[in-house]
C-alpha cells in the first residue's frame, strides 16, 4: 500500500530532478575517468584534471539549479537551495584550497562503500518522494 500512495514529483520538481540526475551521472563519470587515469595508467596530470573538473561541476551546481526552483513551493525551493549551496560550497573550497584529495571525497562519506549512492544521488532521491 506504500507505493500506492506515493506522489509524481510536479513538472517542475521533474525538471530539477532530471537536470541534477544529469549533474550526477557526470560526476560519476569524471570520478571513474580519475580512478581510471590513476590505476590503468598512473597518470596524476589526468586524474587531477579529472578531480577539479568534478569540482567545478559541483561548485556551480546551486547557480545551474537556481532557475529550477522558482516554480517550487517556498519551503520546498528553501530546502533544496540549502542542500545544494551546501554541496557547491564544499566543492569551492576544494578548489580553494586545491586539494585533490578533497575533491576527491566530494559527496562520498566516511562510510561509504562501492555502489552505494553518493550524497548528490541521495538527495536526488529524496526528491522524488
Amino acid at each position: 500500500m506504500g507505493d500506492e500512495q506515493k506522489r509524481s514529483p510536479t513538472p517542475g520538481l521533474q525538471a530539477l530532478i532530471d537536470m541534477l540526475s544529469a549533474q550526477a551521472a557526470r560526476v560519476r563519470e569524471l570520478d571513474k575517468a580519475a580512478d581510471n587515469s590513476l590505476h590503468e595508467h598512473g597518470d596524476i596530470q589526468q586524474y587531477t584534471h579529472a578531480l577539479h573538473s568534478k569540482a567545478e561541476l559541483l561548485s556551480e551546481l546551486s547557480d545551474l539549479a537556481r532557475p529550477y526552483l522558482t516554480d517550487l513551493p517556498a519551503e520546498q525551493q528553501e530546502r533544496i537551495a540549502q542542500q545544494l549551496d551546501a554541496f557547491s560550497r564544499n566543492a569551492q573550497q576544494a578548489l580553494e584550497v586545491d586539494s585533490i584529495f578533497f575533491m576527491r571525497q566530494l559527496l562520498y562519506p566516511e562510510d561509504y562503500q562501492e555502489g552505494q549512492e553518493n550524497d548528490l544521488e541521495r538527495f536526488i532521491s529524496s526528491l522524488g518522494f
